[in-house]
């Protein structure tokens, strides 16, 4: 299927109330990785015209100036911030000529790359948008959202509010007091958090020789996963579906990969810290509240122990991370503010496992039905794992993961064994 891709028009925030100038990131905003998350929503006919797209689109920035405006350094820390200038939201409008049904089941692929917005190139926009009509009327929605400026969480209440006025509805403003998250004065960091002791992302491997696959898991296929894993003790928490599927895809990513006994291998977890905060943070808050805590073992350790083994390390690293847990990662990084980077992971030995189950992503609709699809285009950063709830199957789950191509081939040894 051909894309055809038209000019780029820039969309301004309509006037509102908010006169804020500049946005200060916090640590958390600036350990985030320097990327763009890269969402497609797909939808049948019938769709809004690309007018009230935009116009709608004006009246939703109004309250989120953040992805109108632009990076800066000229702040008071010195460290980067957002100028809130109103430049604008880029929106490109593509005609593709193909149906919805042409391009299904929407596996990751370089076809869904062409219907999200290209950062391939310098930008200066920190949110972008394609707006891709099929012949049959349905359209896809790509969004190109950069990481410093919100998490999955925020971004995702920012297009639930975005599709609220399309449909006519009131929405509840977002808050954006950052410093809600900002470092104790003075710094007192309680741990070693071990994941930002390098303050870089070691050398990725060239895109060439990536691939992302995505693999389905039934309902029937992860009850007797949780089955074999929980037991019948009833006495005991049962692990999630989340700790159970990161533990099952760490173990067979590390046997394909193929890694000696003795490589140290950690699991990278993003842990939304809202509610784990005292006093949690509220539900619309607008920024990066997201903070990695690993997981660690040698590879030896993860293929020759049980599954409940891994479960329980991928347990611990998540329920670690309290306030008391998430204020010391703060204060940890304040100390290295000059240096602030993204978790540190190797590739070609460790994972990154992100959850997107139970984001409400179906959410974001015109009024006229949910999405039929949403998801990665294509990714492109080696032991990325994205899990979310299928589309397809109640109760399912899809596991998205980017390997090298050598690896994922080796994978599909395993990911049918339980």
């Amino acid at each position: 299927m051909k894309v055809l891709r038209g000019e780029g028009v820039l969309i301004k925030p309509s006037a509102g109330k908010d006169h804020r100038e500049l946005v200060e990131l916090n640590n958390l905003d600036l350990v985030a990785y320097p990327m763009y998350n890269k969402v497609l929503h797909v939808f049948e006919a019938p769709t809004p015209s690309s007018e009230v797209l935009k116009e709608t689109l004006g009246k939703v920035l109004a309250e989120f100036r953040e992805w109108a405006g632009r990076y800066t350094k000229d702040t008071p820390s010195g460290c980067l911030g957002i100028n809130l200038n109103d430049e604008g939201v880029l929106v490109i409008e593509v005609e593709a000529d193909g149906t919805i049904a042409d391009a299904m089941p929407f596996h990751p692929s370089t076809f869904l790359l062409k219907l999200v917005p290209l950062t391939s190139t310098v930008v200066n926009e920190l949110l972008l948008m394609q707006f891709t009509r099929f012949t049959c009327g349905g359209m896809a929605i790509g969004i190109a959202s950069h990481h410093h400026v919100a998490d999955g969480q925020a971004a995702t209440f920012f297009l639930n509010s975005w599709g609220k006025i399309i449909r006519g509805e009131g929405i509840i403003p977002p808050v954006h007091d950052r410093s809600l998250l900002k470092a104790r004065d003075p710094p007192r960091p309680c741990f070693d958090h071990y994941e930002y002791n390098n303050m870089f992302h070691e050398h990725s491997p060239m895109m060439s020789t990536l691939t992302t696959k995505k693999i389905h898991f039934d309902p029937m296929f992860l009850q007797k996963l949780k089955s074999k894993v929980n037991g019948s003790d009833k006495s005991k928490k049962p692990y999630t579906t989340f700790e159970i599927l990161v533990a099952y895809m760490w173990k067979i990513i590390t046997k394909a990969r193929g890694l000696n006994g003795d490589v140290q291998t950690k699991a990278c977890i993003s842990v939304d810290g809202r509610k784990r905060l005292n006093p949690p943070l509220p539900k619309e808050f607008f920024g990066n509240a997201v903070y990695d805590s690993s997981a660690q073992t040698s590879a030896s350790e993860i293929i020759n122990s049980s599954l409940e083994f891994t479960a329980d390390l991928i347990h611990k690293s998540i329920t670690k991370a309290d306030d008391y847990f998430i204020r010391s990662a703060i204060d940890f990084s304040e100390l290295r503010k000059q240096s602030l980077g993204p978790a540190t992971i190797s590739d070609g030995i460790d994972v990154m496992p992100v959850s997107w189950m139970n984001f409400p992503m179906q959410n974001f609709h015109f009024g006229t039905g949910e999405s039929v699809y949403v998801g990665p285009p294509l990714m492109f950063m080696e032991g990325l794992i994205i899990l979310m709830d299928s589309y397809t199957n109640v109760g399912g789950v899809e596991v998205i993961v980017c390997l090298s191509k050598a690896d994922m081939t080796e994978l599909e040894h395993y990911y049918i064994q339980v």
